[in-house]
């Protein structure tokens, strides 16, 4: 199998749906209940939906361009990662949809840990590349967290639409994802299996 920069991000992200698919089929005892869970589950839907939107409209601007061009307008004139910035927001929502603090704390710190290799691989190829373009942008785009101000709406894009495609289906598995956590956590509850431990 080849070993590409981004094949540690692919892993850690396999391993974070099957940890929280997992975590809502057999766990139970949830911090967040009553109207704080409805809230979480509210507000981490929406996070979610959200999150995935992003990446999608995100990908326009990068599909088909990663590795020939240094893409600096869309959301990258505020943020030089947003598609692993809204992963971030994605893990979190999750984390809150299921109603538990330790899953809304511990599934984006386990996509940072791999974001953080596949960000300075990118960076250094990007670097290497690009040269005092890239230093001048680096300096001025914050890495994760959105400059909004910044933001470029450029009068056209041009997209590739199999490689869209695919970063279409990419960005809407974390909506798949809450769908199968709500379904198996609902499974459960109806006792089709017994929840083997609690997770605040």
């Amino acid at each position: 199998m080849t070993v590409s920069a981004s094949t540690p991000r692919l892993r850690m992200t396999r391993s974070l749906y099957l940890v929280a698919a997992l975590a809502a089929a057999l766990t139970d005892g949830r911090a967040l209940v009553g109207g704080a869970g409805v809230a979480a589950s509210l507000g981490g839907s929406a996070l979610v939906v959200l999150a995935v939107l992003g990446r999608i409209w995100t990908s326009l601007f990068i599909a088909g361009r990663k590795d020939v061009q240094l893409v600096t307008t869309g959301p990258y004139a505020a943020c030089r990662h947003p598609l692993y910035a809204c992963s971030l927001a994605a893990a979190a929502g999750l984390g809150l949809a299921a109603h538990s603090i330790a899953l809304t704390l511990a599934l984006p710190a386990l996509l940072a840990v791999a974001f953080a290799f596949s960000i300075g691989a990118e960076e250094r190829l990007l670097a290497a590349a690009h040269g005092e373009r890239w230093s001048r942008y680096a300096a001025e785009v914050p890495r994760l967290w959105p400059a909004w101000r910044r933001l470029e709406w450029p009068a056209r894009i041009d997209v590739e639409v199999a490689v869209y495609r695919k970063a279409f289906v990419d960005a809407a598995s974390f909506l798949g994802l809450l769908l199968v956590m709500q379904a198996l956590a609902a499974l459960r509850d109806l006792g089709w299996w017994p929840a083997l431990f609690a997770l605040p």
